[in-house]
């Protein structure tokens, strides 16, 4: 009996394996953030979990400027590129990478006091966030390259071992050390994680044996540089309304929000995983011109993602309750907005597939800031009048109008390649963000009601039955890149 189940497991294509197990480390990771997450949220007060959640939100955007995150874009296109060199292109970019941070350190050491002031943070806090810099990218080169070759045993190892590992020591230095509790839990978490990196960063330069390789560093900054706009851009749809929030409203009203919105950050998990697997499928595709399936399986994906993301929003108050102190109940609205939000970053993923592999990487980076820019103009204009939580919504109007122009570039781009009715279902698509929009306004109308929200939870689970062999399918579909 093991031995079919075995054999069975075997026959499974290996995207849908390594799909599978990206989804469970993405849980996990995510998982163990939200158990830890009523601990936090009773144990540092609302200033405290506001200060690190605002670290954390510096932290993303001063990736894209020390590291240009080449480990995304540039990263997957240079293993195809190179593929007989791929040890010598990432020791190369991770070269590249450190390169840049140290000089970021530099700069930070010279202008301390300017950069610790508009932070809003101490010297100690902002020297912990550029030193990870130069040794972070390590382990993300480590796990795009495995995510890119589907070796998802070495990945599920690692991974689960570091977040546990991890999540347990950042706990343990909250709760025993006597000292301010927002600055130990931000900075046992860099400590951790720093070595962590380090481990990486040694194993990457003895495998690869290459710091500076002309061409690949030529190659990495022309593909990259025009997209930084395009990273800057999507931070700041994810990460500014925090540090805006703090500007208007302070750090606690920063906690309310970033409680709930974490908590609607667990859609991050589908997006993940769909998106490492649909990445190298696509580009395949696309490479050598058979687009059999491409728009029943997007479309599918979508779908199914809408499903899903409507259960997540039905139960929002449950999860608060469960996951956070009594006094951040009323932040259960920031969810669904942010939950629809994630849907159309993954609609734009998809669709711009088309325009990362035509490397249109300026096309890219306009509409992605154009999106950024209105995100932060609204936000400008309705925190001050409605409060923290209408940055949630914000938020979404900028996805949505930042998914419809990629939509529209990608669709010129695709009719000039002769592909626009091989690749998409572009009615389909817009028809599944109308379906989103509606369902994200009226589930807010549904909180009170909790039988309610309870019949529309059993005849979700209903359809994903009746539909679950077309969900299954899209995992087989997903075959074998030749």
């Amino acid at each position: 009996m093991l031995k079919k189940y075995v054999n069975s497991y075997k026959s499974i294509p290996i995207q849908a394996r390594a799909s599978f197990w990206f989804l469970v480390c993405g849980i996990l990771q995510n998982g163990l953030n939200i158990i830890t997450l009523p601990v936090f949220t009773r144990v540092l007060t609302e200033e405290q979990y506001g200060l690190s959640s605002t670290f954390f939100a510096w932290n993303d955007l001063l990736t894209v400027v020390c590291t240009l995150r080449l480990s995304y874009g540039v990263f997957d296109k240079g293993l195809l590129k190179y593929g007989g060199k791929r040890d010598s292109f990432e020791s190369s970019l991770l070269g590249l990478t450190t390169t840049l941070s140290v000089i970021m350190l530099a700069l930070y050491l010279l202008f301390h006091d300017m950069i610790q002031k508009i932070f809003g943070m101490s010297f100690i806090l902002c020297l912990s966030l550029f030193i990870n810099q130069i040794f972070a990218p390590a382990l993300l080169f480590w796990t795009a390259r495995n995510k890119f070759e589907y070796k998802y045993q070495k990945f599920t190892a690692v991974t689960i071992v570091t977040a546990i590992v991890s999540t347990l020591l950042n706990l343990m230095a909250v709760l025993t050390m006597d000292y301010d509790r927002g600055t130990v839990k931000i900075l046992s978490y860099q400590l951790i994680w720093c070595i962590v990196y380090i481990i990486f960063y040694v194993y990457i330069f003895a495998r690869g044996k290459t710091f500076y390789q002309k061409d690949m560093w030529a190659y990495a900054l022309k593909f990259n540089i025009p997209l930084i706009p395009y990273f800057l851009s999507t931070l700041i749809l994810d990460k500014a309304d925090r540090i805006m929030i703090d500007n208007f409203c302070g750090k606690s009203y920063v906690a309310l929000y970033s409680v709930s919105y974490n908590l609607g950050r667990l859609m991050v998990l589908l997006t993940s995983a769909l998106d490492a697997t649909i990445t190298p499928w696509m580009y395949q595709k696309i490479k050598e011109e058979r687009y059999d399936n491409c728009k029943k399986i997007t479309t599918s994906i979508l779908a199914v993602f809408i499903i899903i993301a409507t259960g997540f929003m039905i139960f929002a108050p449950e999860l608060v309750a469960l996951f956070a102190a009594p006094e951040y109940k009323e932040a259960v609205y920031v969810i669904p907005p942010v939950i629809a939000s994630y849907f159309f970053v993954m609609l734009y993923q998809v669709v711009a597939k088309v325009e990362f592999y035509y490397e249109r990487t300026k096309t890219i980076a306009s509409v992605t800031l154009a999106a950024a820019v209105l995100d932060i103009i609204l936000n400008y204009f309705a925190i001050p009048k409605f409060g923290y939580i209408a940055a949630g919504y914000t938020t979404l109007i900028s996805y949505i109008t930042m998914a419809l122009f990629h939509m529209a570039v990608s669709y010129k781009l695709a009719k000039e390649k002769n592909i626009q009715n091989k690749i998409f279902s572009w009615g389909k698509l817009l028809l599944l963000g109308i379906v989103m929009i509606l369902i994200t306004i009226f589930v807010n109308l549904l909180y009170r009601w909790v039988a309610l929200r309870f019949l529309i939870l059993a005849a979700i689970i209903i359809a994903a039955f009746i539909f679950k062999k077309k969900i299954i399918s899209i995992l087989y579909t997903l075959k074998k890149r030749e």
